[in-house]
């Protein structure tokens, strides 16, 4: 199936509803598209392919509108391999092609498929005409890999963005953002913001820059992932240059775990405390909270608490996992709260704590460490972190 953007401009995307997890590892309740997209110009162009298992109906799309055989140029704006997997069929067929990437995209594409056509490395900026129809290429370094870039259709108006501006979401023939629900989109775009760029908040606001200092009008935005924006497209900018902000929220998000629902209690009465003291708070247990629901809430949060119970001496390993999401992510500096349950020793909170600080994260006083279910003392424990955390926010 293939959709008109503008006249000689086509989506010719795919769906993909079998996938669970993107990357192994952030859940799909919505599936995800791959987004692709056709000119027909003098020359013809691709810009973005397709994940390898599509790459079949991909390419009967294609046929839809031209013979594949007569592609000029396979535009590759990021080499993931849910952009380019389908690079080796459709090099069988457009064997005149030439690809069109950055320096470094060039030597990940002869290590990940090594196919052997003409290739064009491009500069920041530099242009290609295909007659009517010229593009322009951004480099867009590590949004969200270094070779990145973003190709703008200059006489249509529309920014092919990559990744940036992206969503979770497949699109179901629905490719526009007026024929689709943008409150599902803007939860899932937040999501897929958290999940796979987090890392790198401070290039997608560079990239935002750039494009403003470019001076170019925008009157479409065609991201890799989710729909494409025609009636607003400065509604996703906006977004994702709030999300991507460093201004952190005011407010604070919980995230424990608990075997047994001694450290469920505590989680609740500081959750308590805190509302008391008009904060206004998140939970999450970890064993049921998606992982990419609990960035998207702590990714930006005023104040982190983290309750663990120990287990083998150590913290509760989905703990250990979301703390090494903190590092992996480099979520920005920010006041930590602690506490935890035990039966006996209690290393958790003793192995987290110097861990959080190494990081850089101030540990607020008191840590709590509980054994079994609190005590009067350890309660008022509770309440002195809930006014220290309020203190924080202001």
């Amino acid at each position: 199936m293939h959709r008109e953007l503008t006249k000689g401009v086509y989506y010719i995307g795919v769906d993909d509803h079998h996938t669970e997890y993107f990357e192994n590892l952030w859940k799909l309740p919505f599936g995800v598209s791959y987004n692709s997209f056709l000119i027909v110009d003098e020359k013809i162009a691709i810009i973005e392919l397709v994940k390898g298992p599509w790459a079949q109906e991909w390419i009967e799309n294609i046929k839809e509108i031209v013979d594949p055989k007569d592609i000029d140029y396979i535009i590759m704006n990021h080499m993931e391999p849910d952009h380019t997997g389908a690079l080796p069929e459709i090099a069988k067929i457009a064997t005149n092609a030439t690809m069109v990437y950055t320096r470094m995209a060039s030597g990940m594409q002869e290590s990940f498929y090594d196919v052997s056509l003409e290739q064009k490395i491009v500069d920041d900026l530099e242009e290609i005409s295909l007659g009517e129809k010229t593009l322009k290429f951004v480099h867009a370094k590590f949004l969200h890999w270094p070779e990145t870039m973003m190709t703008y259709l200059m006489e249509d108006r529309i920014l092919f963005s990559c990744d940036a501006f992206g969503s979770y979401g497949a699109l179901n023939g629905k490719h526009f953002d007026d024929e689709i629900d943008l409150r599902m989109i803007e939860h899932e775009s937040r999501r897929y913001l958290s999940s796979i760029i987090t890392s790198y908040l401070k290039f997608i606001q560079r990239g935002i820059q750039k494009v403003k200092n470019l001076g170019i009008d925008i009157e479409m935005i065609a991201p890799s992932h989710g729909p494409i924006y025609r009636d607003n497209p400065m509604w996703i900018v906006e977004r994702y240059d709030r999300w991507s902000s460093p201004e952190l929220e005011n407010n604070c998000t919980i995230v424990y775990g608990t075997m047994y629902g001694f450290t469920h209690r505590v989680a609740y009465k500081l959750k308590e405390a805190l509302e008391n003291l008009d904060v206004d708070v998140k939970v999450h247990n970890i064993v049921y909270s998606d992982m990419s629901d609990i960035i998207v809430d702590t990714m930006r949060a005023g104040v982190i608490v983290i309750g663990s119970p120990t287990y083998d001496a150590y913290p509760f390993p989905p703990i250990g996992t979301f703390v090494d999401e903190l590092e992996g992510k480099r979520f920005a500096q920010r006041p930590m709260g602690l506490f935890g349950n035990y039966g006996w020793g209690g290393g958790a909170i003793r192995k987290l704590k110097p861990r959080l600080q190494e990081d850089g994260f101030e540990v607020l006083e008191p840590t709590i460490r509980v054994r079994g279910k609190p005590n009067d003392e350890e309660e008022e424990q509770i309440r002195h972190l809930a006014k220290e955390i309020a203190s924080k926010l202001g």
